[in-house]
């Protein structure tokens, strides 16, 4: 009887990602944005080859180097948004002055 009410838990702890469909958000979009795609430039066959591609690309990514680092490197490399902080400096500025 207890199993029936074990499938409603959403969230073991409190630092569990957020889940859809039992995946995390970001292998689920690393899943269904190139499919998404595919179908849209009339190309489904490619959107789910690199949608296979990419979540076990993204997958093997995590297991080796972990979410943080891969937060990390989105942070450097992408640009930064300036509606959120606009008075944070550039992220390539590693020394200040004063």
């Amino acid at each position: 009887m207890s199993d029936d009410y074990d499938q409603h838990i959403i969230l073991q702890h409190l630092d569990d990602p957020l889940r859809f469909l039992n995946w995390t958000i970001d292998e689920a979009s690393a899943f269904g944005l190139p499919i998404f795609f595919g179908i849209a430039v009339d190309y489904p066959l490619y959107g789910v080859a690199v949608a296979i591609i990419s979540f076990f690309g993204l997958k093997s990514l995590k297991k080796r180097f972990g979410l943080e680092s891969l937060k990390h490197a989105l942070y450097w490399h992408l640009p930064r948004s300036k509606k959120k902080l606009p008075q944070t400096p550039s992220s390539h500025i590693r020394e200040y002055i004063g």
